[in-house]
């Protein structure tokens, strides 16, 4: 360990940026120019030429990495392309004819989200699913917490969605480094039942919507609601208008315009997971595992998005060139996430050449007893992404830390991967600067301060489990995590739910 402590200059750097400016690229290009100094004699001008010919640019050259950034530009283009071409629309149409209670549009909102999982679904459902929640006296607030909830924790468990490959993308990094004979799509889905935070924020909010278990700010809102119509606190601000798609008057919406390019999407995934990984060689399961998953999700994109611009082109709500544009437009919109993915390699990469794993490794190895270790990460994770609002970063600052840990400690790695993620989500929950939470409050056309102050107690709830489990987890096994953590969560909603008084206003309201 030639670097030794200096090693945790460059994440310590990025963290405290990170913390003064919310900027996470800017906290991350910092502490890779940074440790590209120490690692180039303490000089600067050297180490910032470096930072980008040493670390950006073969972070950007990588096949995997290349192909990432590729499939994170399509989404872009596609989850764009879908508003844009009435595909959303068309989908709640369908929805209104059945859809007629407030327990029946927030039971939808949840479950379609698993539908929109690699759409970006508080962007998506919030346009569908608002007209229909106003019908039914669901607040605005009710709506984001339905949709922050699901959005993230969701995405981040998925393959089919830019959290995945991104987390595959960082896991690969510490695979080569750490020299380690696991496949990265493997390890991300041995993760997704240590994925505590996300997995119970899911399963919380389905059992807040059956149960009407409104909690503090919340009670306040829905009994607003429910009451007067009114959706809207007096002085909430919301994020964006109602009107922010905008289709010719008359325009007739199909529902081809939807199922045309979902089936598109589908079936060119499939197809190319199945070709990659060579299903007759080696079987179903084989065939995910050693599929290109990358490929396949990259090309569903495109053909979703080709699906979706010849039924809009040929039912003469655009032309060629618009399409094309609305599509384009969609690239650019989500192009600070490529960003983020250069500077996340580019300083995992740093750290190492610093050999930062091994180092904390020996630091953790000789101080901390290795049951706290999940319970450490997941708290750590959590203060970095509220301060910060972005989980992306703190997957980024945790995994070169955390893996090696892991590896040299002999803990279960899914189990501390789960905990990195669960960390960001839990800590983007909870931030009124993050991300998430303020798609999911643009996706409801809400008041994003009283999103944020809405969710909070039920994220608070949840959280705390989260970190119980992790306890466990660490001091026993993996599975007893998941158990306790289950037990905490359903006893503490039972009580809540037996302690509320709900008598003052009506449990449901039809259309």
């Amino acid at each position: 360990m030639e670097f030794g402590i200096l090693a945790l200059l460059p994440p310590l750097i990025a963290i405290i940026i990170a913390l003064l400016t919310k900027q996470t690229i800017l906290s991350l290009f910092i502490g890779v120019w940074v440790g590209s100094t120490i690692i180039n004699s303490w000089n600067p001008f050297s180490g910032f030429a470096r930072s980008i010919s040493d670390f950006m640019i073969p972070s950007i050259a990588d096949p995997w990495n290349a192909g990432l950034l590729v499939l994170v530009s399509l989404a872009g283009g596609f989850i764009h392309i879908l508003r844009a071409t009435g595909a959303a629309q068309a989908f709640a149409n369908i929805a209104t004819k059945r859809v007629n209670t407030r327990k029946k549009v927030q039971n939808i909102t949840w479950g379609s989200a698993f539908l929109f999982s690699y759409t970006e679904p508080v962007l998506i459902l919030g346009t569908i699913m608002r007209p229909l929640t106003d019908k039914l006296n669901v607040s605005r607030v009710k709506l984001a917490y339905i949709l922050d909830s699901m959005g993230a924790s969701l995405a981040a468990m998925s393959p089919i969605s830019s959290y995945g490959p991104f987390i595959t993308g960082l896991l690969a990094t510490q695979i080569t480094a750490l020299s380690l004979s696991e496949n990265p799509w493997s390890l991300f889905i041995q993760m997704i039942p240590y994925n505590l935070y996300g997995l119970f924020a899911m399963i919380g909010v389905l059992y807040v919507i059956n149960t009407g278990l409104d909690i503090g700010p919340m009670y306040q809102a829905e009994k607003r609601a429910i009451e007067s119509g009114e959706v809207f606190g007096k002085n909430d601000k919301p994020l964006v208008a109602d009107n922010a798609d905008s289709f010719p008057e008359g325009h007739v919406f199909k529902f081809r315009q939807f199922l045309v390019p979902m089936v598109l999407l589908f079936l060119t995934i499939f197809t190319v997971i199945f070709w990659t990984g060579d299903i007759a060689e080696n079987g179903f399961r084989g065939a995910f595992i050693n599929a290109n998953i990358v490929l396949a999700i990259s090309c569903g994109f495109l053909a979703g998005s080709a699906g979706a611009a010849v039924i809009s082109i040929s039912s003469g709500l655009h032309s060629v060139k618009t399409a094309f544009d609305e599509w384009t437009q969609g690239v650019v919109n989500l192009m600070i996430v490529p960003m983020i993915l250069v500077m996340a390699w580019s300083i995992g990469k740093v750290a190492g050449e610093m050999e930062l794993g091994a180092y904390m490794a020996a630091i953790v190895g000789d101080n901390l007893p290795s049951f706290l270790v999940p319970a450490l990460i997941f708290l750590l994770g959590s203060a970095i992404a509220f301060a910060t609002g972005s989980s992306w970063g703190v997957f980024a600052i945790m995994m070169p830390i955390a893996l090696p840990i892991a590896a040299a400690m002999d803990i279960s790695i899914p189990l501390v991967l789960g905990a990195v993620i669960s960390g960001g989500l839990f800590g983007d929950h909870c931030s009124p600067i993050s991300d998430t939470t303020i798609l999911a409050s643009t996706g409801a056309a809400c008041d994003h301060i009283e999103h944020v102050r809405t969710q909070l107690p039920y994220a608070l709830l949840i959280g705390i489990c989260s970190f119980i489990g992790f306890l466990a987890a660490g001091a026993t096994a993996g599975w007893v995590g998941i158990v306790i953590t289950a037990a905490a969560v359903f006893s503490s909603l039972y009580v809540l739910n037996k302690r509320m008084k709900r008598t003052d206003y009506p449990k449901n309201i039809t259309m």
